[in-house]
């Protein structure tokens, strides 16, 4: 089952939680779902301005990655078909492969967004149909760090009616528990919209 938390968050914001996870030290930020060798590792600033990220723990191990014809390709289900898909989709160099999201102790984090049209919002969390199949330790690093983003934000939105900041200017249609870390917080309460 894929976890992940969403929030809105600015630069600062997300600079505390590459912060928390130990960047550069501890993790890594990587290109995400395609894995080149020699491994290409993104600064901040490039990471912050991508789509979505691979953040890859040193303690826990590199990528798991998955090549034209491996098993992880063959089959029915949901991620097999998906992977056969992304390769399709993305064509893969020689020295590229994709990364296995079902074997890989790595998060994937889509960067909150800033701009002038006000703050979109982002995810961190796991691709993992199970994450405990990858590795219990890496269960743990998953929840501690969507535990941060839930500790550190402030519930704007969610089904549930109290979950619902009316007093911002939340322009969203789905129901999705979304939390707004502090500096995006006190934006979206200075009349910021949030998208």
């Amino acid at each position: 089952m894929v976890a992940a938390v969403h929030f809105y968050a600015t630069s600062t914001d997300q600079e505390h939680l590459l912060d928390h996870l130990g960047e550069p030290d501890e993790v890594t930020l990587r290109p995400w779902p395609v894995v080149a060798s020699p491994a290409i590792v993104l600064s901040r600033e490039d990471a912050l301005s991508s789509g979505q990220i691979m953040v890859v723990s040193r303690a826990l191990g590199p990528p798991v990655v998955i090549r034209e014809g491996d098993p992880a390709m063959a089959g029915p289900s949901k991620a097999r078909v998906f992977n056969r898909l992304n390769w399709e989709r993305l064509k893969p160099k020689a020295t590229e492969a994709l990364v296995d999201s079902n074997a890989s102790p790595v998060l994937l984090w889509t960067p909150a967004t800033q701009g002038p049209d006000g703050l979109g919002s982002g995810t961190i969390g796991s691709q993992a149909d199970s994450m405990s199949a990858v590795s219990k330790d890496y269960e743990r690093w998953v929840n501690r760090t969507m535990g941060w983003v839930r500790r550190k934000g402030t519930r704007v939105w969610g089904l549930e009616p109290q979950h619902q900041r009316s007093d911002l200017d939340l322009r969203r249609t789905d129901v999705t528990t979304v939390y707004a870390l502090p500096d995006a917080l006190r934006s979206l309460e200075g009349g910021t919209p949030g998208h």
